[in-house]
């Protein structure tokens, strides 16, 4: 591992790069990696001189002849720093590039060596640095290189970014790289997954490479990488030299766009995380790739690459962005069936969009198929990486000691706390049991298995937000709180609560309020903001934290509130109450709760609510309750179209009945019923086709595959079917079809849900209009903030409450200059606060009636006044 020295002094030379003009990372590299070369020349240079002096024989094919010595890195690093870069600008770089037709895959991309370095002082402060490789060895140079090459990650420019290394262990480990593989990365960069690859082998298998004939694959025929850029070839191959591969092919090739064939079937592993997001012409595209999938995107042009190069039997781990998991067009489809209906999918590991921060922030998952050519999927498993060991933030700050990261922490186990920062250890030891205790894992665990008929069932959808079932922790629409358990008697005022974390033990106890009280006296509605005000940092589940004093946990007691139907809330088809043989009445699927511009049940806003800016040893608590996972949003069965009861045609119906039920109802589909079978539906397209296809058809001809979806499934999970299919139905608990949802149903409701937030962001923003022309920004900044407490840097920086705080002094009130009465309209601003509090935090309970109206007619008034 490179020591904190080396990290130091290389941090000095890469700044000194900077300081003397050149700021490319890309090119920093480069001049490194090029000097690497050459005192790797010089080595073997040193081994062929010593076997001329031990044989006596002469050396057939110096790499330096006679009038070359001078080039050797030993004679020059050690010249005055004028002197050395005359030699290495006029002499050192120009031999790069006459050896740039060399058989080696090192010496082929020298051809265009160039020299940037500006001075002799920073060409003597590189030398160094490269120097210093040498001195350590036991796979330290390759380290240094490696830490180098994290500078590219960091600074992310020109498109050139490298996958985590952790991110990398974690694929290698899965698939279990063998001696006698052969194995390919086709956009392989900085080749990070050859690297890897390599140290798996040589760690796991180090026996089987003694022989000479495995040494000999291993060195120059089991690594192969493509990429198009001969700067990161460059770099890519002096990473594996350095980590002990000899002579790997890394070579030029535009993987997209020139033809396959010669690299078909040839590989046995693929591991790639190539580019996505971009897009090529057909003209530009292998035609061999088209004719599997027609497709522009780049994703999945990659894909279909990978499944034409692999061999039959070979496997891939391949990262992709979401979309490709549940995109809609054709293509993805397409590519989708597939890989599930022509090979065999393995798994799909979900990442955090966190882990390629700060350069991207987009969803990922790694996608691990087998090509068979001949089916093989049964169970697909998935895995909802959660945390890998880093913050998800732009710093990536390591959250655990070094020997607790990664894929396999050379602490040993994780305890449960460190697995809730890393989930890659988890990750790895349950992809092996995929086939044993997985595949009863429930869904509404971190991993669990789905089989094929489930996915082929939903058009191929690899999305794991699809099949997971999340715990809700709900009663009447809203979350469970603290003081529901209060109020089942499940706590009372005094009882105390106590966790600990690393060695240290915090307490808390419950007030009448039912609110958590810590030592301190700061006082919180939230469980998991307790516990983490208690420790002072990150993010703690305080339900399952704290604990009375039998051990008995806050998420037992909920679970233990849920559970009992007086205190939680009724099965909605009373199946609890048909255990005993009892009926409800009436049916509660057929009343859903309506959604309104005055219900707000969407994600938690990003924004703080007016009241949570206090100063943080307050002891009064945030009124921010609703933080606690997981959130809630809205369901599918929300909408009152989707459990509303449904009208319906069976298979035997004619055209008639379906377009007259069609027309009387004002309906542009019906779900085809036989009993509680769904059959399909039938559109005012599908009967059009039907009829303009056949004079006669029979009315089988005009029923299509309908989708149907669980009413307790979020709603923002079937945007992409209902963008695609326009409509689904819905089963209700009883797993009838009890519904439909189309996508005009869906538009309502956000619709009605986003109106306040613009209300309010319109009010907002005349009202500060307001105080900006009439008042100076300093007396403004005075009145709200008195004490010099808060960051108050512009009108900006103002909440509703600092407006109402303004228009309460007199005499700033006068030089707005209104004749309105102050003490109204101010009066007036504290209901549109409290209204937008709620908002903001998604208050479960309705909104006033009265509410909008109130928020409208104050912008009206602005309107009047304000201009």
């Amino acid at each position: 591992m490179i020591t904190g020295e080396l990290k130091s002094k290389v941090d000095r030379v890469w700044d000194a790069f900077w300081s003397g003009g050149i700021s490319n990372p890309l090119e920093v590299t480069e001049q490194i990696t090029y000097l690497l070369f050459i005192k790797r020349l010089d080595e073997i240079q040193t081994l062929k001189d010593e076997q001329v002096n031990r044989t006596g024989k002469p050396d057939p094919d110096p790499l330096f002849t006679e009038d070359e010595q001078e080039l050797r890195w030993q004679n020059f690093k050690d010249r005055d720093p004028e002197v050395m870069y005359g030699i290495v600008e006029q002499g050192v770089f120009p031999y790069l590039r006459a050896m740039g037709g060399g058989d080696s895959t090192y010496s082929h991309h020298m051809r265009d060596a160039r020299f940037t370095i500006p001075t002799p002082n920073l060409l003597a402060k590189v030398v160094g640095l490269v120097d210093d490789f040498s001195a350590r060895r036991g796979g330290a140079e390759g380290d240094i290189y490696e830490y180098m090459l994290t500078k590219l990650a960091a600074a992310g420019q020109n498109g050139q970014f490298r996958t985590p290394r952790h991110i990398i262990d974690l694929m290698v480990e899965m698939t279990q790289p063998k001696p006698d593989d052969e194995v390919c990365d086709p956009a392989c960069g900085t080749a990070g997954f050859l690297v890897q690859t390599a140290s798996y082998v040589k760690r796991e298998h180090s026996k089987a490479l003694l022989g000479a004939k495995q040494q000999t694959h291993f060195n120059g025929s089991m690594f192969h990488g493509f990429d198009f850029d001969s700067t990161m070839l460059r770099i890519g191959s002096m990473n594996m030299l350095l980590h002990g591969i000899e002579n790997p092919d890394i070579r030029y090739r535009d993987s997209l766009a020139e033809p396959a064939a010669g690299e078909s079937e040839r590989y046995s592993l693929i591991l790639a995380n190539p580019p996505f997001a971009g897009s090529l012409d057909y003209e530009s595209t292998a035609a061999d790739l088209l004719r599997l999938v027609k497709t522009k995107k780049t994703e999945l042009l990659f894909l279909t690459l990978t499944l034409r190069i692999l061999k039959p039997g070979g496997r891939a781990a391949i990262i992709v962005p979401d979309g490709v998991l549940f995109g809609s067009t054709k293509a993805h489809k397409e590519l989708r069936r597939i890989l599930v209906e022509d090979h065999k999918l393995d798994g799909v590991v979900k990442l955090p969009s966190g882990v390629f921060k700060p350069y991207a922030g987009v969803s990922t998952a790694i996608l691990l198929f087998t090509r068979t050519d001949a089916g093989g999927t049964d169970n697909v498993w998935f895995y909802d990486v959660q945390a890998d060991g880093f913050s998800l933030d732009d710093k990536r700050t390591p959250l655990l000691p070094q020997n607790r990261l990664g894929v396999r922490p050379t602490a040993g186990s994780l305890s449960e706390e460190d697995h809730t920062k890393n989930n890659l250890p988890d990750t790895l030891s349950r992809w092996f049991d995929r086939s044993g205790r997985e595949c009863s894992r429930a869904r509404s665990e971190q991993s669990f298995c789905v089989p094929k008929s489930e996915i082929v069932a939903q058009g191929y959808d690899l999305s794991l937000n699809r099949y997971a079932e999340r715990p809700r922790y709900l009663t009447v629409g809203r979350r469970v709180t603290m003081a529901d358990l209060m109020g089942a008697g499940l706590l009372t005022e005094g009882m105390q609560l106590a966790f600990e974390r690393a060695g240290v033990s915090y307490s808390a106890r419950v007030t009448a309020e039912g609110l958590l009280e810590l030592a301190g006296g700061q006082q919180f509605p939230s469980p998991n903001r307790a516990a983490a005000a208690a420790v002072g940092e990150g993010t703690i589940d305080g339900w399952h934290a704290w604990a009375l004093e039998d051990d008995t946990t806050l998420d037992q007691l909920r679970q233990q509130f849920l559970d009992t139907p007086a205190m939680g809330i009724p099965s909605p088809d009373g199946a609890g109450w048909a255990d005993h043989r009892l009926a409800v009445s009436p049916n509660f699927d057929a009343a859903p709760p309506p959604v309104t511009g005055e219900r707000n049940r969407a994600t938690r806003h990003a924004e703080s609510a007016e009241g949570t800016r206090q100063n943080p040893s307050t002891n009064k608590p945030s009124r921010d309750e609703d933080e606690d996972a997981p959130v809630v949003g809205l369901t599918v069965g929300d909408l009152p179209s989707a459990l509303a009861s449904v009208v319906s045609v069976p298979p035997s119906s004619t055209f008639d009945e379906a377009i007259t039920r069609m027309v009387i109802n004002d309906y542009s589909q019906l779900p085809v019923l036989s009993g509680r079978n769904l059959r399909g539906a039938v559109t005012w397209q599908s009967i059009a086709r039907a009829r303009h296809a056949s004079n006669n058809p029979p009315f089988s001809r005009a029923i299509v595959q309908a989708r149907e979806v669980s009413y307790k499934q979020d709603l923002i999970d079937i945007l992409p079917m209902l963008a695609e299919f326009e409509f689904v139905l819905v089963r209700n608990q009883n797993n009838e079809i009890a519904g439909i949802v189309t996508a005009s149903d869906v538009a309502a409701a956000y619709g009605a849900m986003a109106t306040p937030f613009f209300l309010i962001g319109e009010l907002d923003k005349r009202l500060r209009q307001v105080l900006a022309s009439s008042i100076e920004f300093s007396e403004v900044q005075g009145l709200c903030d008195p004490e010099g407490n808060r960051s108050i840097t512009g009108f900006n920086d103002l909440s509703i409450g600092d407006y109402q705080r303004v228009l309460e002094n007199k005499e700033a009130w006068e030089r707005v200059g209104w004749s309105l009465d102050r003490k109204i309209f101010v009066e007036r601003l504290d209901q549109i606060r409290q209204i937008r509090n709620d908002l903001m935090h998604f208050n479960p309970e309705p909104l006033p009636h009265n509410s909008t109206h109130k928020i409208r007619h104050m912008i009206n008034v602005l309107r009047e006044y304000g201009n």
